[in-house]
């Protein structure tokens, strides 16, 4: 009899004992989830307009203020930290690798930006437990040699975190912060993006939040450090009429919209 229970016993050790190393190497070893760019970029193309007629209407009107302010994010964005911006944004969708030496999750990509040159990134992942830490780490011939150029933080289900941004390799400083959550089964995310360059803009930021069940289904809040003034941005991503209120601009607290032609139009 007690030689039945050993034998018994026996699978239910190996068992346990699989169990625990399966545990093992699904925990630091798994796969993160890349946070979506939209946490570090946001789509703001609705507030570009490349037609003249386009312009010559709209920049004096409600549609023009509202650029004019989402530009303040889109110049720091896409023109002065263009480079750690496009770096992440291709490494979205790409397919990382896992390094046991270095015990890390790699996403590496070539990417070029015009006017600027070609570049490398090498994204890499440290994960302990629930936890992600994030490095870009960005090189370009000659030129810059695997500068870590945006970090972050994160869950490792993608659920939250934060992105740092710095400068450039010769001003080594934070530029931007963004803290961000992201919805289940959503390439969108909300995400406040925050100035942390000394200067006029410092302290400003803009909240960007998506809804794809809501009309206007796109929404940013902004905060202008420089005038203690509140913007409300809100519009429709695919036919780009929207609405803006400001009570600092308008000197009321109501909204006022334009249509998909981005012309003054009262609101509904």
């Amino acid at each position: 009899m007690k030689k039945l229970i050993a034998i018994l016993f026996i699978p239910l050790v190996m068992f346990s004992a699989c169990t625990e190393d399966d545990s093992t190497n699904n925990g630091e070893n798994t796969e993160p989830t890349v946070p979506p760019s939209s946490t570090m970029a946001p789509d703001l193309s609705s507030f570009n307009d490349d037609s003249a007629a386009g312009e010559r209407t709209a920049l004096i009107g409600n549609w023009g203020y509202a650029a004019l302010n989402v530009g303040i994010y889109t110049g720091i964005l896409y023109k002065h930290l263009v480079v750690p911006v496009t770096a992440y944004q291709v490494t979205v969708g790409t397919k990382g690798y896992y390094n046991e030496e270095t015990d890390l999750w790699i996403w590496e990509k070539n990417f070029d930006i015009p006017t600027k040159g070609s570049y490398s990134v090498k994204l890499t992942a440290s994960v302990e437990g629930d936890d992600v830490d994030w490095k870009g780490y960005i090189s370009q011939s000659g030129e810059i040699d695997g500068f870590v150029w945006f970090t972050g933080e994160s869950k490792v289900g993608g659920e939250s975190g934060s992105w740092s941004l710095y400068e450039s390799p010769e001003e080594p400083t934070v530029w931007l912060t963004s803290e961000w959550t992201a919805e289940d089964d959503s390439d969108m995310a909300t995400a406040t993006f925050t100035v942390e360059k000394e200067g006029d803009n410092m302290g400003s930021s803009i909240k960007y939040e998506s809804d794809e069940s809501a009309e206007l289904d796109r929404i940013v809040t902004i905060y202008d450090a420089s005038l203690d003034n509140e913007v409300v941005v809100m519009w429709n991503q695919t036919q780009a009429y929207g609405r803006v209120m400001s009570e600092a601009h308008f000197e009321d607290t109501e909204y006022h919209c334009w249509n998909t032609d981005l012309i003054d139009t009262d609101c509904e």
